[in-house]
């Protein structure tokens, strides 16, 4: 199957904004501005190309189907996920496991979060082409989205739906959109398409400018926050979509076919330097991505580290 260029390049885009941010927070480099907007587009980017792949993939049809993906995706996202965790508290993984299954974010939250929703969005699948009712598919999935809300506002802290409530909607809306693509793009006009996501981009800015986009302090700035995700990220969309073919294009996209390989490894070596000023900030994000891109090469070359670091 021929990769897509566009998505591989938003993809590349998001993984270098985790790089990025990840220098900036862990040696405490963060500004009020740019991570503000860092921080808006670099997951939910994420979210959003993996549920619009999910909406335009082909959908399960039986309980085969959906036990054999199940199990691929728990090898490509809960394998990785355990096995960087006992990696990196090899001397009390019990306690590391624990401690994970009620904070996601102690380990690598990304990959266990996509899982969730991928899980949820085969589930729904099967119970349609069970029922064969296209209804049942959006009541599985609102379901899904009650019940994240409802443990979050009882302050449930298993599988972390403070994590869920915020990039659900991001998932969920993008395979909606994967799903009616060819109807959404043939009734908006490409101009009006345009204006809009580079407007949003513009909003983006202003309300990082104005607003802490970080911290969230209640359902409201929760709200706003995800509005001005949603904002920027169409903006990047547009824009990648809208850019034509150049080196600097294919070398994000190249980037972003090894998008869960960069996001293992690279943020052991973040600190790498410990810099406190932009050049020595500069100097550590090479050396990182330097250390990232030896230790990819050399994992993929050892069959069983491939597979238990990498799921692959």
């Amino acid at each position: 199957m021929e990769r897509n260029e566009s998505l591989d390049c938003l993809k590349g885009i998001a993984i270098f904004l985790v790089m990025f941010g990840h220098v900036q927070v862990h040696n405490q480099m963060t500004d009020p501005y740019l991570y503000d907007v860092i921080k808006s587009l670099q997951m939910p980017l994420f979210f959003l190309i993996s549920g619009y792949l999910a909406g335009t993939g082909t959908k399960i049809q039986s309980c085969e189907q959906y036990r054999e993906r199940v199990r691929k995706r728990a090898v490509s996202y809960l394998l990785p996920f355990f096995s960087w965790l006992v990696v990196q508290h090899i001397t009390f993984v019990p306690l590391a496991i624990k401690t994970v299954l009620f904070q996601l974010d102690y380990g690598l939250w990304f990959l266990p979060v996509l899982f969730l929703f991928t899980w949820m969005a085969y589930t729904a699948q099967l119970v349609q082409a069970m029922t064969k009712k296209k209804w049942t598919f959006r009541f599985v999935i609102l379901g899904d989205g009650i019940l994240i809300l409802g443990a979050y506002l009882a302050g449930v802290t298993l599988l972390s739906p403070s994590l869920l409530i915020v990039y659900f909607p991001f998932y969920i809306g993008a395979y909606f959109y994967g799903l009616h693509s060819d109807i959404i793009q043939k009734k908006i006009p490409y101009k009006l398409q345009r204006t809009a996501a580079y407007g949003g981009g513009i909003l983006l800015l202003i309300m990082a400018a104005a607003l802490d986009l970080v911290t969230v302090t209640g359902m409201t700035m929760l709200a706003v926050q995800m509005l001005a995700s949603l904002l920027g990220c169409m903006a990047v969309i547009r824009l990648v979509c809208d850019w034509k073919g150049t080196r600097i294009k294919s070398g994000l996209a190249f980037m972003g076919r090894y998008t869960l390989e960069i996001y293992v490894i690279h943020y052991q070596f973040d600190r790498v330097l410990n810099p406190h000023r932009m050049l020595y900030f500069l100097y550590a994000f090479a050396v990182m991505s330097m250390i990232t891109v030896v230790l990819i090469w050399t994992i993929n070359r050892i069959p069983l580290f491939r597979f238990l670091l990498f799921g692959k």
